[in-house]
């Protein structure tokens, strides 16, 4: 996989700088902004190499990658129940994030980065008809990605069930909610879904839901996009949360 971008890549030397093979400047080297990755280069041992900005165009098809790239392994996956395990041992509120069917790589790199900066532990999302894990995932969301549990899962729907078993509230979106953010308790082990955009959540996901809220609007727009609505609806649990250990 191609990483690149100033913020993905440098995530990815700081995370798990051993799966990174070898890094692509299109830059000066006493550019401020590189600097951190020069000098994990160095000390990871990791293949540098110095390229034109228009043959860093051509490998990730994109003029977006700020004359940084890097050869890096795929992004590590999680078992869902690892995941709940994890949260479970260092006594955690349990705070996940749903994804169903999310296809924009922009939403998805988006709803990533606001998860990571909300305090959520894990990003849940299915196989299929959803946005793969990308390069442009991982430049949508600032090298976020590198920083949050990531959970593909064959069925959305089969997940929500075994989550509710370790007792932990499903919490859908929707425009059709009776209930609104700033009305709902989201202080206790959760997992806030957000559905595709355009359709939202498909209706056996709806009803797999212990709750659903949805965002009060003003004005003559009569939604938000995915991105956006999953970023309001996180930093409301955020703003309600304590955090409190279990047991005090």
């Amino acid at each position: 996989m191609m990483l690149y971008g100033i913020h993905p890549v440098t995530a990815v030397l700081r995370k798990r700088p051993h799966d990174v093979r070898r890094v692509v400047l299109a830059r000066r080297h006493h550019d401020p902004a590189v600097r951190p990755i020069l000098d994990a280069c160095r000390q990871h041992r990791i293949k540098l190499d110095d390229e034109d900005p228009k043959t860093l165009d051509r490998i990730t098809g994109s003029t977006q990658h700020q004359g940084v790239l890097a050869d890096v392994a795929p992004f590590p996956l999680v078992d869902i129940h690892d995941a709940v395990d994890r949260c479970r041992s260092r006594h955690e509120k349990f705070f996940f994030l749903v994804l169903d069917e999310i296809q924009d790589p922009q939403n998805v790199g988006a709803l990533i980065r606001s998860a990571v900066c909300a305090g959520v532990q894990a990003v849940i999302f299915p196989k299929d008809r959803a946005a793969p894990l990308t390069p442009v995932v991982a430049k949508a969301s600032a090298g976020a990605i590198e920083e949050i549990l990531l959970c593909r899962v064959v069925n959305i729907t089969a997940t929500l069930n075994e989550l509710k078993k370790d007792g932990i509230w499903i919490v859908g979106t929707s425009p059709q909610a009776h209930q609104h953010i700033y009305e709902f308790d989201f202080d206790r082990d959760l997992a806030v879904v957000i559905g595709s955009e355009g359709q939202g959540m498909r209706p056996l996901v709806t009803r797999t839901c212990d709750a659903l809220v949805a965002i009060p609007l003003h004005g003559a727009c009569p939604s938000l996009n995915a991105a956006a609505a999953g970023a309001v609806v996180l930093f409301e649990a955020l703003r309600q949360r304590r955090y409190t250990k279990r047991g005090g």
